[in-house]
Formats: structure tokens, C-alpha cells, sequence
């Protein structure tokens, strides 16, 4: 269910493609090959794999160009358990809006067919037992997830509009409070009807990682899985809750709530550049303009400009603390080398289960905006020109 729109700006950045002979021969330990033949798509659409990092954005493994229908993806892989990564087209300015789960291992050999840029649905040809298990899991989500998405790419040219619009944002409301999320969440309940039977894998802890953050990230108050969501947390052995992915999942069973607009701000230990503690609560009696960020987001990128003007401008009334989620060595390094001011501040956590799971965060640029009474008063995702700035002239007076 993840949503990707955000994971675009992470891989245009540059592509290096592949060629599309046809290799007959076995591959290789520490090598995987990946052969698709797509119908019903123009040439040209570029098809890349991705590594998600921290769970926000993407990093580009390798990517190949469609000609014919055909392409080939093939890399080194060093790790010898299955790695998950996550597989996406783009055409011009159209890109898919979810992305194929793909595990690979290494020596693995797999093909894809299908058909159309709703790429989370071609059909996977592959020996890899985590593969099987992903395939299961997407059968159970149509055709509600194929409309769906269907829905999404029309939400996603409009976005290309003047989204200034009202009459366009309101025609986007209305395509997803009709008709996305009713379906997204009929798919949702019939996947966790068929997770109480499942078979409890590395594709199950996942899918439900993801149940479990969409109680907190929601926003349809009739949402009403959650006693189903918490009664699977009962199926994870001792060594699952131990896990990466179970770890993250405590931290949001525990929550009851992400902080909505009008309750008190969270605090928490963060680190800055030097590597002293930092809070929020040093900045009390002013506004503080939190933006949760990862390296390689563009829409992040180019927000900076923006964010250091406002940081500027009302130097006197608001802080601006941009919280990085990438690893300590590569944020420091992104830091200095881009001369970035400002309060640049790091959770440092292996997990999401710090401020991030507090706000809410799923994609990013992520912004809350908090008074100086710490109460937050705004939270948005997103960046366009101008939006931080109309945030801040609205309460920041």
C-alpha cells in the first residue's frame, strides 16, 4: 500500500541502462537477473529498481529502457539473504504511483510479463519463496487495488495542474474520498482476513507493518480494522518482535495516536552535526517549523532554498529544524558539503520510532509547524514554491 509519489524524486536524478540481449546462460552467484516483457507500453518508458532506504524514499540500483516490450535488469548483490526491492516505470512525465515488490536473492533469475504502467501487477516468474509468498499477498488485493490505482494516476495529472486551484483540489478530494480509499480499504480488510491464516514470513511481517501504520496514518474517522490489525500482533514469535520490522511495528502498537493539529508537541533526544543532544523544548516561546527529510528526496531538495529564507525572514519569532533520517556518516557529509544552515538536527535511530512515528511521518518533505506554546497547529507533506511560505504568513504573524 506504500505510496510512492514521493520515490520519484529519488531515482530521476540519473539512470544508467542496460541493454536488452537475451543471456541464456545460468547466473552466476552474487549476480540476479531480471527479464521482463511488458505489452500495451510505449518504448522509451524506463523501468528501474530501487533499494528502499529508512523506509522514505529509494536509492536507483540499475534501470533499462522498454524497446519492443523488452528489458533486462541485472546486478551484483552481495548480501546472501533475500533482499526486497521494489520495481517502477516511468514515461515521460507519467510514472507508476505504486511500486512491484521484487526479492531477490543471489543467483536468482526472474521474469515478469504483463501489460499497461501499473506495474504492481505484472505477473512474476521466480524460485525465490519470498516472491511467492508477495504474488499471494497481490491476488488478494484485486481488483479493488488495479481501480484504485487507476483512480490515483488521474488524482496524480491533476496534480500536474495549478493545485492552487479549488476547484481542482476538490476534485482530487473527491476521486479519493469516493473512490481510492473506499477501495484501498475493502483490499486492506481482505488482506488482513487472509493474514490470520497466512503463513507468518518475511512478505506477512511487511504487509503488516503497513496495517499497522495506516491505523496511525488515516484519516477517515469510520476506519474500523483496528481490533483485527492488533489481534495479528499475537501471531509474531519472540524472534519476529525482535526483528527490524518488529521493532518498528511495537513502536506504533504502543502509540495510540499520531499528534494531530491542536494537541502538544512531542519531544524527543535528537543529535546535531557536532553530535550534542538536542531537543525541541530549547526553542519554547517560539514557533518551530519541523521538516523530516531524507537525502535523494528532490521535492526535498528543492524546498531548501525556501526553508532557509523563512528561517531568515522571522528569525525572531520561528526556528526551522530540519530533522535528516539518513545514517549519521552520508547526513554529516550531505550537511557540509552543501554548506546547509539552519537547525540540522538527527534522530540517529536504527528504527522508525522516534519523532518520525510521532508525527506521523510515511513520506517526506514532512512538516509540522508548532506555537510557542507547544501546541501544533499545522502538519503537511508535500512541497510545492511557495507552500512554506503561505504556511508561515498564515500563523506567524
Amino acid at each position: 500500500m506504500r505510496t510512492t509519489l514521493f520515490i520519484l524524486s529519488s531515482i530521476i536524478l540519473g539512470f544508467t541502462t542496460g541493454g536488452c540481449n537475451g543471456n541464456n546462460q545460468k547466473v552466476p552467484e552474487g549476480e540476479f537477473l531480471i527479464e521482463g516483457y511488458i505489452e500495451n507500453i510505449p518504448d522509451s518508458t524506463i523501468v528501474t529498481l530501487c533499494k528502499a532506504e529508512d523506509r522514505r524514499f529509494s536509492a536507483k540500483i540499475v534501470s533499462d529502457t522498454i524497446i519492443g516490450g523488452k528489458f533486462i535488469l541485472r546486478d551484483t548483490l552481495t548480501s546472501k539473504e533475500p533482499q526486497q526491492l521494489e520495481l517502477m516505470t516511468i514515461y515521460k512525465e507519467s510514472f507508476s504511483v505504486r511500486v512491484l515488490p521484487l526479492w531477490i536473492t543471489s543467483g536468482a533469475e526472474i521474469k515478469i510479463q504483463g501489460e499497461g504502467m501499473l506495474c504492481p501487477f505484472w505477473e512474476v516468474e521466480s524460485n525465490v519463496p519470498e516472491q511467492k509468498y508477495e504474488s499471494e499477498f497481490t491476488k488478494i488485493g484485486m481488483p479493488e487495488m488495479v481501480e484504485a490505482l487507476n483512480n490515483e494516476m488521474i488524482v496524480y495529472e491533476l496534480f500536474r495542474k495549478d493545485i492552487s486551484d479549488i476547484s481542482i483540489r476538490n476534485q482530487i478530494d473527491s476521486i479519493r474520498n469516493n473512490h481510492v480509499f473506499p477501495l484501498e480499504d475493502k483490499a486492506r480488510l481482505r488482506e488482513l482476513e487472509y493474514m490470520k491464516t497466512a503463513p507468518v514470513t518475511k512478505v506477512w511481517l511487511e504487509k503488516y507493518y503497513y496495517q499497522v501504520l495506516h491505523l496511525f496514518t488515516n484519516k477517515n474517522p469510520e476506519y474500523s480494522h483496528k481490533d483485527l490489525v492488533y489481534s495479528l500482533y499475537g501471531r509474531l514469535t519472540e524472534e519476529d518482535k525482535n526483528s527490524r520490522v518488529g521493532r518498528e511495528i511495537a513502536a506504533y502498537m504502543k502509540m495510540t495516536e499520531t499528534v494531530k493539529t491542536g494537541e502538544n508537541m512531542v519531544d524527543g533526544i535528537l543529535y546535531d552535526t557536532e553530535g550534542n543532544k538536542r531537543s525541541l523544548s530549547e526553542f519554547k516561546g517560539k514557533y518551530i517549523l519541523l521538516d523530516f527529510w531524507s537525502i535523494g528526496c528532490q521535492p526535498c531538495m528543492a524546498s531548501i532554498p525556501e526553508m532557509e529564507e523563512v528561517g531568515r525572514i522571522y528569525k525572531e519569532k520561528l526556528e526551522t529544524v530540519s530533522i535528516g533520517s539518513n545514517t549519521e556518516d552520508r547526513w554529516k557529509k550531505f550537511i557540509k558539503e552543501n554548506n546547509m544552515t539552519g537547525n540540522q538536527w538527527n534522530e540517529l535511530r536504527s528504527v522508525n520510532d522516534g519523532l518520525a512515528a510521532a508525527y506521523g511521518v510515511k513520506g517526506v518533505p514532512h512538516y509540522v509547524l508548532i506555537s510557542p506554546e507547544c501546541k501544533v497547529i499545522d502538519i503537511w507533506t508535500g512541497y510545492r514554491k511557495g507552500i512554506i511560505k503561505e504556511k508561515i504568513e498564515k500563523f506567524v504573524k
